[in-house]
């Protein structure tokens, strides 16, 4: 029921922000009238380089559970299930489950593929690990007041020991131990089984921490793109930024939207990006401008090429291994 609401409820936030701010927001379409095709070819190629690198960070944890596939597949699934994610309220979910079935086409068993997508969700958390770094090291040159800056030092902070705690309690059979004994805990079998398999998945990345190092560089690589993408945004509507400021936003942007559990939910993403430039002195209107632009070709760009992909995976056999 609480994933059914998502949607709903993340469209009613940003709809109140585009109300309130709609006057500031008048210039929109003048800004989107400033992009051109050389802007938008780049924007595209930058979007399908971010999913290649994705694809093959999963055909790497594949090959770490002894499971062999093609680069051109693994590409296929992640487009496919990206543009599902898009479609359905409950997101990851369906895009996890869809991805599940898929593979199957390409003869992978659903067991492999979800060891893969567990191992995956723990890699995600460990992607993040750079951003917690990036604001306080080009936090001088931001030009923030003390107040603001200590903001952020405490946001990044609280991040480094959020993740280290989860992680380490997740990892400790002692933790869960403790932790599945507890009345409240021991009635719910549901939520027994996720501690459970947390912990293995845990467990299991960090014994196989040197087979995983690949996989994880190829996900800390998309941020150098995903951070070009939004410089190309901002120089596409004429918008002058340092990219120190872009860095910071970016990094900003995914530690809150990580923070709420709902990193990629269209309406909660937007409005941590918008409320992020806005703290970094752009203007309210060219933050929401370079933001829809940002998020039509990270966003939405798979979901169209998504569906041929999925088509094709559908009607496809089994690929030889």
């Amino acid at each position: 029921m609480f994933r059914v609401l998502i949607p709903p409820v993340s469209f009613a936030l940003l709809g109140f922000f585009l109300y309130t701010q709609r006057q500031e927001l008048a210039s929109l379409p003048g800004y989107f009238r400033l992009v051109n095709t050389p802007n938008a070819v780049l924007l595209g190629i930058l979007e399908l380089a971010v999913l290649l690198l994705i694809a093959q960070s999963n055909r790497l944890v594949y090959r770490s559970i002894g499971v062999k596939s093609r680069l051109l597949d693994q590409f296929q699934l992640s487009l496919a299930s990206a543009a599902i994610e898009r479609l359905l309220p409950s997101g990851g979910t369906a895009a996890i489950s869809s991805y599940i079935l898929l593979a199957r086409n390409r003869g992978i068993t659903a067991v492999n593929s979800m060891k893969m997508s567990a191992t995956t969700f723990v890699l995600g958390y460990a992607q993040i690990v750079p951003l917690l770094f990036v604001p306080l090291i080009f936090l001088g040159k931001s030009g923030l007041s003390v107040h603001q800056s200590l903001w952020i030092v405490a946001i990044s902070g609280g991040f480094v020991l959020l993740v280290g705690a989860i992680s380490i309690m997740l990892g400790s059979a002692y933790f869960i131990n403790r932790l599945q004994k507890w009345i409240w805990v021991s009635r719910r079998p549901r939520l027994l089984h996720a501690l459970s398999a947390a912990h293995q998945h845990v467990r299991f990345s960090w014994r196989h921490r040197r087979q995983l190092l690949l996989p994880l560089l190829l996900l800390w690589a998309i941020y150098p793109l995903r951070v070009t993408s939004l410089s190309v945004c901002f120089a596409a509507l004429q918008v002058p930024v340092s990219i120190s400021t872009v860095w910071i936003g970016y990094s900003l942007t995914i530690l809150v939207s990580f923070l709420t559990f709902l990193p990629t939910t269209l309406g909660v993403f937007e409005l941590s990006m918008v409320g992020t430039f806005v703290l970094l002195k752009i203007p309210a209107d060219a933050a929401t401008a370079v933001t829809l632009l940002y998020r039509i070709f990270t966003y939405w760009l798979p979901f169209p090429i998504g569906f041929i992909a999925w088509w094709n995976l559908r009607r496809g056999g089994v690929d030889s291994q």
